[in-house]
């Protein structure tokens, strides 16, 4: 499953957040940037159903972990890999009636580039793969969970905090096509496209 691989990757960046601080580095690996942030992730329903009544399947807001890594491929320019995990509830609503549907994570792997705007602000850009995991497989989630190609971009904002660390304030907006295989069994043949906003706050490595 992809989730697996998520939780590996962002072991793997935390690991090198630990470490790294503490070890003697070589000057190539003394230009790795890498960062944690936590925060809260907003999202647009995974599903609307209008053929009798409107109904709709949304993920409630969700407490996100970012954990994130990149090196420099040009002087202003960098490339780099993000993980974030997010779990919150979900549910559906119908015009006189809101359902409870459980729990709903989501983990997302992202290659992407990122570039200056101005002072202490970045631009990040980039594309990869987002993966719902559901605590229990019922309702659209009957056949399990769903991998769906996600791009998104954001910007970071990176004030010095410390000798060694910046804080990190980062707003990211990504997009993907939403189904499940049940939806596609109960003939919903169409994908709705999920947007998804967030706002983290953490720490990075200072790259003074």
């Amino acid at each position: 499953m992809f989730i697996p691989v998520v939780l590996s990757v962002m072991r793997a960046i935390l690991v090198l957040v630990l470490m790294l601080p503490a070890a003697k580095v070589s000057t190539a690996h003394s230009q790795l940037d890498y960062y944690a942030r936590l925060g809260l992730t907003l999202a647009t329903q995974l599903l609307t159903d209008d053929v009798i009544e409107e109904i709709e399947t949304r993920q409630d807001p969700a407490p996100t972990l970012a954990l994130g890594a990149s090196l420099p491929i040009a002087r202003t320019y960098s490339a780099g890999i993000e993980a974030t995990l997010t779990s919150s509830g979900y549910h559906s609503s119908e015009p006189d009636e809101k359902t409870d549907l459980g729990t709903l994570r989501t983990g997302a792997v992202v290659l992407g580039l990122v570039g200056p705007v101005w002072r202490r602000i970045n631009w990040r850009a980039g594309a990869g793969l987002i993966q719902y995991w559901p605590a229990e497989d019922q309702g659209i989630f009957l056949r399990g969970g769903s991998t769906r190609f996600l791009a998104g971009a954001g910007v970071d904002y990176r004030p010095p905090l410390m000798s060694r660390w910046d804080l990190m304030v980062s707003l990211r907006y990504d997009f993907h096509r939403f189904t499940t295989e049940e939806l596609e069994a109960r003939s919903f043949t169409g994908s709705q496209g999920v947007q998804r906003l967030s706002l983290t706050l953490g720490l990075a490595r200072a790259q003074r």
